[in-house]
């Protein structure tokens, strides 16, 4: 393809797998997506978009189907950021919204501030037509049970990459957090460079997987600055290849499992450490979709 043809990359999570409802999920949401770039929606509105049809799903640790943390409380966090005006923003800690990606869409540009949390967030939703802020939310299992669950559809915070057809990016993350995690913790997902980033020059990106091993490493845009080192035109699969290069040395040092999606010099890259990963690409002719390590398959997603 084409350095600047338009493209929507996705994921799910590491450890997240194709079953009946999420293929069926896709059946539907892929085509869709392949319209709405072929009208020319611009990047970060489409970004928010399928994040947020990820997060109503109830399939993934994202919206709907947020965990409990170790108290049995669900708070959710997001984060997206727009390559062109490279702004960002990322909330955390939000009880009684499950549309996050929604959410810090109608936060995002507000102010310079670049991270928000907690109440305060809370209330300003309230305010602004999420009237179930604040409250909590009944968790009917165990907060692992998305890890623990034979054939579960998967463990994961959610993602989307877009670049739209005037070239320009977006990315926008989401997620529940992990199981037992202590209340207060805030992973990567949230963070401006560490699990999302868009830059028109430098790139794109989305991570999953295990926060403290992502930020610690230097998070999304270590990894972009990385493979912006690459020599000009060295194609998806190299820059691929160097991707999980990366991802291989925090798991090696931190004995953490990650993944991501994104974009490095017009190029698409996925890679993850994990087993499996449900990661896809979208295009205005073709959707294909995966959860293993092996080819994207074209035109059928499931």
């Amino acid at each position: 393809m084409a350095s600047l043809d338009p493209i929507l990359l996705i994921h799910c999570g590491t450890g997240s797998e194709l079953v009946p409802a999420s293929r069926e999920f896709f059946r539907e949401l892929l085509p869709e997506l392949s319209r709405r770039l072929l009208r020319s929606t611009n990047a970060l509105d489409l970004a928010v978009e399928c994040v947020s049809r990820l997060e109503a799903s109830g399939l993934f640790n994202a919206g709907q189907g947020a965990i409990a943390q170790g108290d049995g409380e669900i708070r959710r966090d997001a984060g997206m950021m727009d390559g062109a005006s490279m702004r960002a923003l990322g909330i955390s800690q939000v009880r009684g919204v499950p549309g996050m990606a929604r959410l810090v869409a109608a936060l995002h540009g507000k102010s310079a501030h670049v991270h928000l949390a907690g109440a305060m967030v809370e209330r300003w939703a309230k305010r602004n037509g999420w009237p179930e802020a604040g409250r909590g939310e009944e968790s009917g299992s165990d907060p692992t049970r998305l890890w623990e669950e034979e054939g579960g559809t998967g463990s994961g915070t959610v993602g989307c990459v877009v670049r739209d057809s005037a070239g320009h990016l977006a990315s926008v993350t989401s997620t529940g957090g992990i199981g037992r995690m202590w209340p207060g913790r805030i992973g990567d997902s949230p963070i401006v460079g560490g699990g999302f980033y868009a830059d028109d020059t430098l790139g794109a990106i989305s991570m999953t997987g295990v926060g403290e091993a992502i930020l610690t490493a230097g998070g999304g845009v270590a990894l972009l600055v990385g493979l912006s080192l690459m020599p000009p035109g060295p194609g998806a699969e190299a820059v691929s290849s160097r991707a999980l290069d990366r991802l291989r040395i925090i798991q090696n040092r931190f004995g953490a499992e990650t993944g991501c999606v994104g974009i490095s010099g017009g190029e698409p890259f996925f890679a993850h450490t994990s087993p499996r990963m449900i990661r896809g690409v979208v295009t205005p002719d073709r959707v294909l979709v995966a959860d293993r390590t092996g080819e994207l398959r074209d035109s059928d997603p499931v």
